[in-house]
């Protein structure tokens, strides 16, 4: 076990501050340093010739301004690495339920982006100032989506390897650590756990700058908040993110579709099905959530039970 030095009472900060401050230097470091020096290295368009480069600094990026910068703070307030990031070994049961889960929420959040898109074509044919509003957000939006599409564009097995690692692989660290790790396992300190897994949730949402995938990427951030919470083992959603992304890069890599990764996307279906289909996995996540806390309580159950004869 990695122990740190000092206490949490030795400290006049609040976990709640401390969990909100290394936001705001991550936030900072990230986007303002780490952003000069992918514009001064790659240039402020992203286009083929540079993608790579791209890629390869928002990776270091992401490790310096948002795993460093949490394992540094955790140094300076807490006094056990362990218990500040839930490390332990993940128990694969529990990760294949939390898989299935992963799967519903994935599939769920795509049926509400088609919702979306419907709800807003019609808000936007009601009232000229939504309408006005909705372009304007998808231009942002577009432009969002085209450089994200660049940068995961591959031509050969050695890009995609590459953006598997960048875009998979360390960020599934990089976040998981901040947000489930540091930021998490602050707010738990003074909140109850229900509002630290919300709270962790919006935050990771926002963090995303993703304004049609905001309450997608919401419900998907406090899903990995309770599993960390529920499981005590951060390498679950670290492992769920990874294979989050994982599966939207083959999927592109494989189709070239632009079209999985838009969330304006449409599709030929009522909304009368895709409500239908939207509460069908609805009701399918909250049975998983339901068997995966069943499934753990047994098990602390059994665990208390062989602690007890050792003791007697």
């Amino acid at each position: 076990m990695i122990q740190f030095e000092r206490k949490l009472d030795k400290y006049t900060i609040s976990p709640i501050a401390a969990g909100f401050l290394v936001l705001i230097v991550a936030f900072f470091l990230y986007q303002v340093i780490g952003g000069a020096l992918t514009l001064l290295f790659a240039g402020s368009e992203v286009t083929t010739e540079n993608a790579g480069m791209i890629r390869l600094l928002t990776s270091i990026s992401q490790i310096l301004f948002l795993l460093v910068v949490s394992i540094l703070f955790a140094r300076l307030i807490y006094d056990d690495f362990n218990s500040v990031f839930k490390i332990s070994k993940p128990d694969w049961k529990e990760l294949v339920i939390s898989f299935i889960g992963l799967i519903l929420i994935i599939s769920a959040s795509q049926s509400y982006l088609f919702l979306q898109t419907n709800f807003i074509k019609y808000l936007s044919t009601q009232n000229e100032s939504l309408k006005s509003f909705f372009d304007a957000l998808n231009n942002f939006n577009s432009v969002v989506e085209e450089s994200y599409i660049k940068i995961i564009k591959s031509n050969n097995g050695f890009d995609y390897a590459s953006i598997v690692l960048s875009i998979a692989l360390v960020p599934a660290f990089c976040e998981e650590f901040l947000f489930r790790g540091f930021v998490q396992s602050s707010f738990e300190q003074k909140m109850k756990p229900i509002w630290a897994i919300i709270l962790t949730g919006v935050l990771f949402g926002i963090f995303h700058f993703n304004p049609y995938a905001l309450l997608p990427l919401i419900a998907l951030g406090a899903y990995f908040s309770y599993l960390v919470y529920i499981t005590q083992s951060i390498f679950i959603p670290v492992f769920l993110h990874f294979l989050n992304n994982f599966i939207t890069v083959t999927v592109y890599y494989f189709t070239q579709s632009d079209e999985i990764l838009k969330t304006q996307a449409e599709v030929d279906l009522s909304n009368t099905l895709l409500l239908a289909s939207f509460f069908s996995m609805i009701f399918l996540f909250i049975l998983t959530i339901v068997i995966l806390n069943k499934m753990i309580k047994i098990k602390i159950l059994k665990q208390r039970e062989l602690d007890n004869a050792h003791l007697s």
